[in-house]
């Protein structure tokens, strides 16, 4: 009796002990845009106003080909046939829409896999208003992964754009391909077109990686600057930091390379698009026909066709202002005393 009473004693001991034992410190929580139901909302938000928007767009051209307003039998030959394209456009539009409402379904299953509140998905959000430094100043850390985002979207806008020109430079590889009458025997672009699709397939790949760096660390920015104190004082935000641009060394050899190497990269685009631009001009000019029913079975226009000539002489405007941009940097590394091999 008195052993039971001893047990029941020490247990009780025990449970009090246990209760009273400070609760083990929990990991702080960090911010991910998939456990963010605000992110999801605006990401939805923005399909869902491109897909009403595609609704209009397709309701507005079945009632066009419904009432025959707009189609004529004539073609001027000056621009572009009203009508010939309705259907292509339609076709488009559709396509479009189907990968719009692909990306709601993953977002929102995405959602539910995360544990997102169905009805947080309806919410509508205005523009965020930009952080002014008057309510709170960045401190060292979130300015060093500021930069950091900002060299990472610049990285990833450029894998974008060589990917993108690279799909083009292919299209027009495998048009000519299929267009050439030699015999299989005797051409040797089949070894361009795979290296073209290497490099394609090797482009992609970086811009998912790039994508995936940027999302990160837009996520690492916005925990830091959730979870940092509310207001940093003005000594933590600047102490540390280095000068400003309008203090470099003007003597610096890897500042000077830096900027060559920038302009000469916009030059080398420019001329790449120019190249591809003036390439499908060419295909362009021979696919199309005057015929409204051929012109729309092959999808080129006078439309289309202007539109290539527009852009081109925009591409040679860009191309001569950059050549100028070039001449006054390295004008501007005599003045600075720097050697001419810092501008190659």
């Amino acid at each position: 009796m008195r052993t039971a009473t001893l047990a029941r004693w020490i247990g009780t001991l025990l449970i009090a002990a246990f209760l009273s034992w400070p609760a083990a410190p929990q990991e702080a929580s960090h911010y991910t845009r998939f456990r963010d139901a605000k992110w999801y909302a605006l990401q939805l938000q923005s399909l869902r106003e491109e897909l009403a928007k595609i609704d209009t767009d397709v309701r507005t051209l079945a009632e066009a080909r419904k009432s025959g307003k707009g189609i004529t039998d004539a073609v001027a030959l000056a621009q572009e046939p009203e009508g010939v394209t309705t259907e292509g456009q339609m076709e488009v539009l559709r396509k479009r829409r189907a990968v719009l409402l692909r990306q709601i379904d993953a977002l929102e299953e995405q959602s539910r896999h995360n544990a997102i509140v169905p009805g947080e998905l309806r919410r509508e959000y205005g523009p965020e208003e930009p952080e002014t430094s008057s309510v709170r100043k960045l401190n060292r850390e979130e300015k060093d992964v500021q930069t950091a985002l900002a060299q990472e979207k610049e990285h990833l806008d450029h894998a974008r754009k060589e990917a993108e020109v690279l799909r083009r430079d292919q299209k027009l590889k495998v048009q000519q391909e299929y267009s050439n009458p030699e015999p299989r025997s005797r051409r040797n672009n089949q070894s361009e077109l795979v290296g073209i699709g290497t490099h394609l397939v090797e482009k992609e790949g970086e811009v998912k990686e790039a994508e995936q760096k940027v999302a990160d660390l837009e996520d690492r920015l916005e925990d830091l600057k959730r979870n940092s104190p509310a207001s940093a004082t003005e000594t933590d935000a600047v102490t540390g930091e280095p000068a400003n641009d309008s203090d470099h060394d003007e003597r610096n050899e890897a500042y000077w390379r830096k900027q060559f190497a920038a302009i000469d990269y916009k030059i080398t685009t420019a001329q790449t698009e120019l190249d591809i631009l003036q390439r499908e001009l060419n295909v362009g000019s021979v696919q199309y026909y005057p015929n409204p029913s051929t012109a729309m079975k092959e999808s080129v226009t006078w439309r289309e066709i202007n539109e290539h000539r527009k852009a081109i002489e925009e591409q040679k405007k860009e191309i001569a202002e950059l050549k100028k941009q070039r001449d006054a940097l390295e004008d501007a590394l005599r003045h600075a005393g720097g050697p001419a091999g810092w501008a190659r």
